[in-house]
């Protein structure tokens, strides 16, 4: 009989969800239950799944649980670190929210700890399987762009006060910046389609409408890439907009808007862009994100024991590049190498 990976969830929140049914429906695994501060949430969201797990009434009894291969943490940031790196040290696999923590020395915890136990890990970077940034690797890894010229990403979503989790995305210490908190897919999906960013001069400003914030939740920073090219990130949470991802690639033969594409090369006789019909990332609510093949793409690293592109050992470059955003910013725009070292 094939071995079912047993799985415990740190967290009962909005996101939660997502992976009680990613891991419900997965062959290789079951979820034997979850631990949430508040009692009894952790149950009615696995029986709102149709989930019959265990209620933990801390996290030392889920990581005292020997049925427990996989430790998924999607609670707030803050306990990331610690819990994940208890996790890891355990010997169990790790499946990491976003982002991978809220300081730089959190993100060095979990890779020291992911790193000495030997275990596989994922972080949650999860538009990487969104089916229109999916197209757009292929064109890229097949040559098409050509040599990087310029590349942006935006991420535009106001937190507004119907979330679960709004109070703790206000919050300094568990929703750490514009970046951290949310702009972070902008920057690990920019970094993903056209390369590292080495350097940036970044500004932020906020909050204008919304006090509870407890950093700017506006900000945006222009970027020098690895190979000489200039880019620009922006995260804004705060104004009046519907949810708007752009990402934008300029190469020496193909350009990229989103999900429209332009070349006089590889498609002569071409004016003006094309439309890819696709499923773009257009929505803020986590059952539109691809968490279920993503973990698909996590449990074939587990059985085939190779690293995910997205590891921590890769998603710390994310997450380096976020702190550098924020660490310039706060010195007013001053230029910041960023630390992929």
């Amino acid at each position: 009989m094939t071995k079912k990976y047993g799985v415990g969830i740190i967290g009962a929140g909005w996101v939660a969800g997502e992976y009680v049914k990613a891991f419900r429906d997965h062959p290789l695994t079951q979820v034997v239950g979850m631990y949430n501060k508040t009692p009894e949430k952790a149950t009615r969201l696995m029986k709102s799944h149709s989930v019959d797990g265990k209620e933990f009434n801390s996290v030392d009894a889920l990581l005292d649980d020997k049925g427990i291969d996989i430790v998924v943490h999607c609670a707030h940031a803050d306990t990331r670190a610690e819990y994940i790196s208890r996790a890891a040290l355990s010997g169990r696999h790790v499946v990491i929210e976003k982002p991978a923590s809220t300081s730089p020395e959190g993100v060095a915890q979990i890779v020291e700890a992911v790193t000495k136990a030997g275990v596989k890990s994922i972080v949650s970077c999860v538009l990487r399987w969104n089916p229109q940034f999916q197209t757009i690797r292929a064109l890229i890894d097949d040559g098409k762009l050509g040599s990087l010229i310029y590349a942006e990403g935006d991420y535009w979503h106001p937190i507004i006060k119907a979330y679960p989790g709004y109070p703790y995305y206000m919050k300094k210490i568990s929703g750490g910046s514009s970046f951290t908190v949310a702009g972070v897919h902008a920057a690990d999906t920019l970094r993903w389609l056209a390369g590292e960013v080495v350097e940036v001069a970044a500004f932020s400003a906020g909050p204008i409408m919304n006090k509870d914030y407890e950093y700017p939740p506006v900000s945006v920073a222009a970027l020098k890439f690895a190979n000489g090219a200039v880019g620009k990130l922006s995260s804004v949470i705060e104004g009046e907009t519907p949810y708007i991802f752009n990402m934008r690639l300029f190469g020496s033969t193909l350009s990229i808007d989103n999900n429209r594409i332009h070349s006089s090369k590889w498609y002569p006789g071409t004016l003006g862009y094309y439309e890819f019909p696709t499923v773009k990332p257009d929505s803020g609510d986590v059952s539109h994100h691809p968490f279920v093949p993503e973990i698909a793409h996590f449990m074939e690293c587990i059985e085939n024991d190779v690293e995910s592109h997205a590891s921590i050992y890769d998603i710390r470059k994310t997450m380096a590049l976020c702190f550098a955003i924020d660490e310039s910013a706060a010195k007013g725009g001053q230029p910041v190498k960023v630390k992929l070292d």
